[in-house]
């Protein structure tokens, strides 16, 4: 049979105190740590997440940056090519000039060449058939 006297009363206080005791001494310490732990752990997550986008945004300006640097690479290989052509092109056509000053030159001393050429062949011919003449002459 069951008994219920004053000592009942006791335990039930005594369990009360224990647990209100367990609870200030025990429990509240570990939920303050649990709670302070799950904080840290929500800042650091929202830390993370600051830094993953700061890294993402890093990254386009890179990516934007290395198309800048590609574009205006590009165009400076651009603008070489085009001042090498140029500096090719003045440079065949003062060649050219200088060729064809030089033709013309080798062609007018080619004719003055001829046309002395010519003008010795005329006396040489004369003198020859002056000579033929008087021989035709002299034994005639």
């Amino acid at each position: 049979m069951l008994y219920i006297d004053y000592t009942l009363a006791i335990q039930i206080v005594q369990f009360l105190v224990i647990i209100f005791i367990g609870k200030k001494m025990i429990l509240d310490p570990v939920m303050g740590t649990v709670n302070s732990r799950d904080s840290k752990i929500e800042g650091m997550k929202q830390e993370a997440e600051g830094l993953k986008a700061k890294v993402e945004q890093y990254k386009a300006d890179y990516t934007e940056k290395m198309v800048q640097m590609r574009a205006e690479l590009a165009d400076h290989h651009k603008k070489l090519k085009d001042a090498a052509s140029k500096e090719a092109a003045e440079k065949i056509a003062a060649v050219k000039a200088d060729v064809d000053a030089k033709i013309l030159s080798a062609r007018t001393e080619i004719q003055s060449e001829s046309a002395k050429a010519k003008a010795e062949m005329d006396s040489m011919i004369k003198e020859i058939s002056d000579l033929i003449a008087d021989r035709i002459m002299l034994s005639a």
